[in-house]
């Protein structure tokens, strides 16, 4: 630790850079999905359900990956397992570039890009920041989800315009070698935790003579992942992290295509996407922050009340700066509907709680419902010519979600000494 003494740096920091890289680069091809509907309806005449069901296929086929990732890098660590995710979605973007059948896009898009390839990092790097932060742990993990809402607004608009002026072969190809080599050189910087590299985590020092401070959160015995499932408190947080998925995936998967649909242009489509993930910057850090402060009850309520209201909008949107304003609105709240559940588990379970581990079992409800959201608004569509069904089901179901999180427990500034308080 001398050059944490002597120069006032700590590794962290290169940590928590890293991983906002590899959360902006990750999402490449997932956070611009949207796009590629209208460009691969004109290109092979598919339906709008079909091509949505890729966007569902990739969290299904995810779901063991997403079960097992925290588990693998708790035992093995994270560098490997990026590597590999790093090659799966470099690859999975350049193949990309020469399907011609739907069948092809379902293999290279759900098998390469969407599922196996973002497992590891949608599940390992939010947990691995809050093991490097002891100060300033909501403001670190404030950083990394703000980062991800960038991925969007960088790739989206960048996605349609060279399938617009270059092609959709060269589109793929050019920015999947670019995507493979970012993920695989950021993935280096990564270690598991800080004992790793012969260090604690930043202000950790500063606290070590304050046990009351420090020793709050371990002071219980470590919880096994028996004792979490059978904890009331983690099926509330999966049904939340499902149901809040569920109605913005709606949103977020076919908001390019409803703006189209109204008769805006492609990119300027493109542009309300964008805008929802770039405003959803201030909300991931606004809630991860909030959530140290003020606990899961309360920012989980507004972020699921703040996602689904703004859908209202779409209902009458038929002009460009209709959806521009619903993309801010919505983008205020929905970015933290996710972000706050690494910092949730920590303050309820302890930090010897086998925290990647549930966090993945919190990523499978996510993930189904990012899955079932993705085909919904598609395949209502279908059936009905239009999206008002899909909008009447993005806001119902996410207004099913607020009493799940009004019923979590209270807050307390002391975190939990473990599993025992909660299943009271």
């Amino acid at each position: 630790m001398v050059h944490v003494k002597k120069y006032g740096f700590h590794y962290a920091w290169v940590v928590l850079g890293a991983s906002c890289i590899l959360n902006i680069v990750s999402r490449a091809d997932q956070g611009s999905f949207g796009v590629f509907i209208d460009p691969l309806v004109q290109k092979f005449g598919w339906s709008r359900g079909d091509i949505s069901f890729a966007y569902s296929l990739a969290f299904i086929v995810g779901l063991p990956a997403v079960m097992i990732m925290g588990w693998l890098g708790d035992r093995f660590g994270a560098r490997t397992l990026m590597l590999g995710s790093s090659l799966m979605i470099g690859t999975g973007t350049v193949l990309l570039g020469t399907i011609s059948e739907l069948w092809h896009f379902y293999v290279f898009y759900a098998v390469f890009v969407g599922s196996l390839g973002h497992a590891a990092f949608s599940v390992l790097l939010p947990v691995i920041v809050t093991k490097w932060f002891y100060r300033h742990m909501g403001v670190a993990l404030g950083i990394y989800w703000a980062a991800q809402g960038l991925g969007p607004v960088i790739f989206a608009p960048l996605f349609r315009w060279m399938i617009e002026t270059r092609g959709w072969s060269n589109t793929f190809m050019v920015i999947g070698i670019g995507v493979g080599v970012l993920l695989a050189i950021s993935s280096l910087f990564i270690f598991n935790s800080p004992e790793t590299r012969g260090l604690t985590a930043y202000g950790a020092e500063d606290a070590a003579g304050k046990p009351h401070a420090a020793n709050n959160v371990t002071k219980a015995p470590p919880a096994t992942l028996g004792e979490v499932l059978r904890n009331r408190t983690v099926w509330q947080l999966m049904s939340i992290h499902h149901i809040g998925c569920v109605a913005h995936a709606i949103i977020l998967a076919h908001v390019v295509s409803m703006a189209t649909f109204k008769g805006v242009p492609g990119v300027e489509a493109a542009g309300v996407l964008a805008t929802i993930a770039g405003t959803s910057i201030i909300s991931r850090f606004a809630f991860s922050v909030l959530a140290e402060k003020l606990g899961g009850r309360t920012v989980l309520s507004i972020a699921l009340l703040g996602q689904s209201l703004p859908v209202l909008i779409l209902f009458f949107a038929t002009e460009a700066w209709v959806f521009y304003l619903f993309a801010v609105m919505f983008g205020l709240c929905y970015g933290g509907e996710m972000v706050g559940f690494p910092i949730i588990n920590k303050q309820l379970f302890g930090a010897k709680a086998p925290l990647g581990t549930i966090y993945s079992v919190e990523m499978v409800a996510a993930t189904t419902g990012m899955a079932l959201g993705g085909w919904l608004g598609g395949g209502l569509f279908d059936m009905s010519g239009s999206y008002t069904w899909s909008l009447i089901a993005s806001v119902g179901i996410g207004i099913v979600g607020l009493p799940l999180a009004l019923a979590l427990p209270k807050h307390k500034k002391e975190a939990s000494a473990g599993l025992a308080k909660n299943n009271q």
